[in-house]
């Protein structure tokens, strides 16, 4: 699991921790059952609080993306490929229209923003 944290962005720290672990885990790259590592090590690479680590863990967990189990730590949950799939659906659906809604503002085109779309990918 890599963590990439910016500690000046907009983005709490804890957020971009839970984005880039909730993304690693609904794209299959973080598999389910997959150990993470202890809090405190995570703090301690990072240079941020164990409260920070904490946090996202905590929101990882309150949305069913990582287990805790007493005694053995945090764990990636299992989760079928049509959570995922839906769960992927979700994260993208509010920037996504964000998008939208400034495209249509600027006056763009549905082939003109499909284009940039094409190109920015």
């Amino acid at each position: 699991m890599r963590l990439s944290i910016l500690p000046n962005a907009e983005t709490p720290v804890y957020r971009q921790m839970y984005e880039q672990i909730a993304a690693q885990i609904l794209s299959g790259r973080l598999t389910g059952g997959t150990a993470l590592p202890p809090i405190r090590t995570v703090a301690r690479e990072l240079g941020v609080s164990v409260i920070t680590v904490r946090g996202a863990w905590e929101a990882l967990e309150r949305d069913g993306l990582i287990e805790t189990r007493a005694g053995s730590g945090c764990f990636a949950a299992r989760l079928s490929e049509a959570e995922k799939s839906e769960r992927r659906e979700a994260v993208l659906a509010e920037p996504m229209e964000r998008l939208l809604g400034t495209a249509k503002e600027l006056g763009f085109s549905n082939a003109e923003l499909m284009e940039r779309l094409y190109r920015a990918w």
